[in-house]
C-alpha cells in the first residue's frame, strides 16, 4: 500500500525545544508542506507537529503547538486539537453545516477542534479551562445562552451545562471535519480580551493552517461588531467585501432568500452613491450629515465622490490617528518656497498690526497696517456670530460691508485669511465640496495655542496659506462619534427614506437589509490541488502524483423532503402552486412527496480525494478509495467498493497511466452503507419542509416556526414575529390562515 513520503524537515518538536513562531506558524515549509488529503494530512500534523497531552478534554484525546507571540518578552499562547469521535460525542450532526447548505454531506467521523483558549485564563491547559467551563447552551438547538439566563430565548427551553466545545470566549475556536470542509466559529483579539494577538493576527494564523492541512471549504458566520456596530454593513460599503474577505471569503449562502446576485447589487447600491445627491436628500432632514460630509472632504486630500469613499475615509483615519493624542505647545516649521515665504510674511506682518515675528521686510500694501487689523477683527466678529460652523465667503463679505465699505480691502483679507491664527481663533478657509463655494470657519484656541488634536494632517491646497503649523479639526473619538452617526442615519436606515416617498430612497434601506442579513461567508481552500497549485491562476497540478475524485453512488431510492441549494430554482414554483391549493403533504423515509408527487432528492455528498503515485494500478484506487470513504464517514464504515463504470473492461491489474487522467472525476459503486443510520446526513434525518415567503427552500440559520397545521417551516420576520418576541405557542402560515377562515365563513 502506498504511504505518501514525509517531509524530513519536520521532525517531531520536543517539549524543550524552541517553539514555532504565531507569526510565521502554517507558512510553506513551516512547519511541513502536505499535499495529501486533508484526513491523512492533519494525522500525520499531529503525529510529527504536535505534543500529544497526558489529559484529555472531556473523554477526547487533545494535542497542543505552542506558539511564541514575542521573541523579546518569551510571550506565548497554545493552540491546542481536540479530536471528536462522532460516535462518541453529544451532536453528532453539525448545525453549521446546516446552515451553510452543507446538509446533504454525510457525517463525517471525525471532526478536529482547533482552539486558543482566552487569554484571561492565563493560558492554562485545556482540560483546566474545561474544568471551570461555566458557558450554557440550549440542549434543543445548542446555541449558547447568557450565563445569566435560564431558558433558550428561542426555544423556551431550559438551559444545560455547555461544553468547553461550546464557549464563545476563545482567542480562535475552528472546526474541520475529517472530509476537509470546516467552519470558524469564533475570532476574539485584542477588543475581546486578548493581550498578544488581535483578530486579524489570529484569523491570518487559522487561514494558514487550513491552507497547509489542505482544507477544502471553510464557512464563517460574520457576526463581527465594532462599538456595537454591524462590522458586516460597514467594511462592505467602505471597501465592497465583508471584513473576512480579505482572506477570500465570500458570499456563501443567503439568509432569506438572498442570492448572491442581490447581494453585490446591494454593495455597490449604497457605496456608489454620489455624495452630492445624498446631500440633496438629506436638505432639510439632518444637517447634521451634510456638516460630516464637508468636514470630510475638507481633511481629504482627495475629492470623495461617493459613500463608500466616505466610509472609508474615515475608517482609515480613526486608525492613522493615536488613541491618546498628545497637544503640542510648539509648533515645526513648515518649508515652503522663498517667494511663498515672503508674501506669507507680508500678510502676517499686516494682519497682526504690522508687526514682523520672523524679522523679513513686508510686501507693499495701498492700505495700513490700522485698517487691515481693522478689516480683519469685522470679519471675525461676522463669523463669531453666525450660527452655522461655516459661512460662505459672500455672507462673510456682506456682513462686513456693514462697518467697511472699501469692498477692495474685504476682498484683500478675506484672500489672505484662509487658515490664519487672529488672536485667538483660526479662520479656517476650504471649498464646499458639494456647493463648490468658498467657506470659512472660526476655531476657539484659548491662550494663543493651536492644539493639535490627533494628529497633523495637511492639505496641498492649505500649504501656502500656513504660517506656522497644521491641525487636524478631528482626533479619534470625533471621527468614531462621526462614523457612528454616518451609520445610524445613512447606511443602517436611511433617514430621507422615513418620509415614504417611493422613490430611489427605498432602495438603500433595503440593500442595507441584505447586506445585514448575509452572514454566512464561504472560502474554497481547493484541498483537492496541491498548495502550490491553489495559488496559481490555471488551477492544474504540476507535481506527478495522480490524483482522483471519487464520488459514492449511493444505491438508495429515498429522497429527502429537505431541499438544497441545487433544487431551489427547480422545485420552488412546484412547492408554491402545491402548498397554495392546499394539497396534502406526506413524506416517507424514502421520498420526498408533496401532494403525492415526488419532487427530488438530495445533492450527492462530495467526492473524496485519492492520491496514488504514477506507478499505480486500478486495484490500488479501489482499495484506497475503499479505505478513504471508511475511514471518513460514518455509515460507510463497513463499505465495500465494488464497481468503477468508468473503468468498466480494464483488469484490476492494469495501470491507471493511459487509462486515466489526473484530475479525472470517477463514480464508485459499493455495498455496505448503513443507509437506516441515523447519522446519516451532517443535516440530520428529519423530514421538514421550509417554505417561506420570501423565498427561502432550505434552512440557512435564521430563526424559524412550523404551521401547526401543514408543518412547513418559515423564518418568525417573514410570520410577523419580531426577534425579540418569543416563540408563540400556537402558529398559522398564511395559506392555512386563509383556509381556515374560509371554511368558517
Amino acid at each position: 500500500m502506498y504511504k505518501p513520503l514525509e517531509n524530513p524537515s519536520c521532525r517531531k518538536r520536543r517539549r524543550n525545544e524552541r517553539a514555532y513562531s504565531f507569526h510565521t506558524f502554517g507558512d510553506p515549509g513551516c512547519p511541513c508542506d502536505y499535499d495529501g488529503p486533508f484526513r491523512n494530512n492533519i494525522r500525520a500534523f499531529l503525529q510529527n507537529v504536535a505534543d500529544h497531552e497526558h489529559y484529555d478534554v472531556e473523554g477526547r484525546p487533545c494535542w497542543s503547538i505552542p506558539l511564541e507571540v514575542d521573541e523579546s518578552q518569551g510571550a506565548q499562547i497554545t493552540l491546542f486539537v481536540v479530536e471528536e469521535d462522532i460516535h462518541n460525542s453529544h451532536h453528532p450532526h453539525c448545525d453549521h453545516c446546516r446552515c451553510i447548505g452543507w446538509s446533504h454531506h454525510l457525517v463525517s467521523s471525525r471532526r478536529y477542534h482547533f482552539i486558543i483558549p482566552a487569554s484571561d485564563l492565563g493560558d492554562p491547559p485545556l482540560g483546566v479551562v474545561a474544568g471551570v467551563a461555566t458557558c450554557k447552551i440550549c440542549p434543543n438547538c445548542h446555541d449558547p445562552i447568557s450565563p445569566s439566563a435560564y431558558t433558550c430565548f428561542t426555544c423556551n427551553v431550559g438551559a444545560v451545562q455547555g461544553s468547553i466545545l461550546d464557549s464563545q470566549t476563545h482567542l480562535l475556536h475552528g472546526i474541520l471535519h475529517c472530509n476537509g470542509f470546516g467552519h470558524l466559529l469564533c475570532v476574539n483579539g485584542r477588543e475581546k480580551g486578548s493581550r498578544l494577538a488581535s483578530g486579524r493576527e489570529i484569523v491570518d494564523l487559522w487561514d494558514r493552517l487550513c491552507s497547509m492541512l489542505r482544507a477544502r471549504k471553510v464557512s464563517v458566520e460574520d457576526v463581527v461588531k465594532k462599538r456595537t456596530l454591524e462590522y458586516r454593513l460597514l467594511h462592505s460599503v467602505a471597501y465592497g467585501e465583508p471584513w473576512f474577505g480579505r482572506w477570500g471569503y465570500s458570499f456563501g449562502h443567503g439568509s432569506f432568500g438572498i442570492t448572491q446576485q442581490m447581494y453585490t447589487k446591494a454593495i455597490e447600491a449604497i457605496r456608489g452613491m454620489p455624495l452630492n445627491v445624498m446631500a440633496q436628500h438629506f436638505a432639510n432632514v439632518d444637517e447634521e450629515v451634510i456638516s460630516i460630509v464637508s468636514r470630510y472632504q475638507r481633511i481629504s486630500s482627495q475629492a470623495l465622490q461617493t459613500v463608500g469613499e466616505l466610509v472609508r475615509f474615515m475608517m482609515e483615519l480613526k486608525a492613522k490617528l493615536p488613541v491618546h493624542p498628545v497637544p503640542n505647545t510648539h509648533f515645526p516649521k513648515i518649508s515652503f518656497s522663498q517667494d511663498h515665504e515672503k508674501k506669507t510674511n507680508s500678510i502676517n506682518a499686516n494682519t497682526n498690526g504690522g508687526s514682523n515675528t520672523n524679522g523679513r521686510s513686508e510686501m507693499p500694501c495701498r492700505w495700513s497696517a490700522k485698517r487691515l487689523e481693522l478689516a480683519t477683527q469685522v470679519i471675525v466678529e461676522a463669523l463669531k456670530n453666525c450660527e452655522k460652523k461655516w459661512m460662505p465667503r459672500q455672507d462673510v463679505r456682506d456682513a462686513a460691508r456693514v462697518y467697511i465699505g472699501d469692498t477692495g480691502l474685504l476682498d484683500f483679507v478675506l484672500k489672505s485669511l484662509g487658515n490664519r491664527v487672529v488672536g485667538g481663533h483660526v479662520v479656517r478657509r476650504a471649498v464646499n465640496p458639494i456647493t463648490k463655494v468658498l467657506e470659512y470657519s472660526l476655531e476657539d484656541v484659548s491662550s494663543g495655542v493651536i492644539p493639535i488634536n490627533g494628529g497633523s494632517l495637511l492639505r496641498s491646497d492649505f500649504k501656502g496659506a500656513l504660517s506656522t503649523s497644521t491641525f487636524c479639526e478631528v482626533g479619534r473619538a470625533e471621527v468614531q462619534r462621526d462614523i457612528t452617526y454616518v451609520y445610524k442615519n445613512v447606511l443602517e436606515c436611511y433617514k430621507p427614506a422615513r418620509s415614504g416617498l417611493k422613490n430611489v430612497l427605498t432602495a438603500i434601506p433595503t440593500a442595507a437589509r441584505i447586506i445585514l442579513d448575509t452572514k454566512q461567508m464561504m472560502k474554497d481552500y481547493k484541498g483537492e490541488l496541491t498548495r502550490k497549485c491553489a495559488n496559481t491562476e490555471w488551477g492544474m497540478d504540476d507535481d506527478e502524483m495522480i490524483r482522483v475524485l471519487c464520488t459514492v453512488q449511493l444505491n438508495d431510492d429515498g429522497v429527502q423532503l429537505m431541499l438544497h441549494q441545487g433544487d431551489e430554482s427547480l422545485l420552488g414554483d412546484v412547492l408554491d402552486v402545491l402548498l397554495s391549493s392546499g394539497s396534502s403533504t406526506s413524506t416517507d423515509e424514502s421520498s420526498s412527496m408533496v401532494g403525492g408527487i415526488n419532487i427530488g432528492r438530495r445533492p450527492d455528498p462530495p467526492p473524496e480525494l485519492i492520491v496514488l503515485p504514477p506507478h499505480a494500478s486500478v486495484s490500488e484506487l479501489k482499495r484506497e478509495a475503499e479505505k478513504a470513504f471508511r475511514d471518513t464517514y460514518y455509515i460507510m464504515r463497513n463499505f465495500k467498493l465494488e464497481a468503477v463504470p468508468s473503468l468498466q473492461g480494464v483488469d484490476d491489474d492494469d495501470l491507471l497511466f493511459g487509462n486515466m487522467e489526473s484530475g479525472s472525476h470517477v463514480v464508485v459503486q459499493g455495498s455496505g452503507i448503513d443507509l437506516d443510520s441515523d447519522l446519516r446526513y451532517e443535516g440530520g434525518s428529519e423530514n421538514w419542509v421550509v417554505d417561506c415567503p420570501c423565498g427561502t427552500k432550505d434552512d440557512d440559520g435564521e430563526r424559524m416556526i412550523a404551521c401547526d397545521v401543514c408543518e412547513v417551516w418559515q423564518h418568525t420576520r417573514c410570520g410577523n414575529i419580531a426577534d425579540s418576541d418569543p416563540i408563540p405557542q400556537r402558529f398559522l402560515c398564511s395559506n392555512c390562515s386563509i383556509g381556515f377562515f374560509k371554511a368558517i365563513l
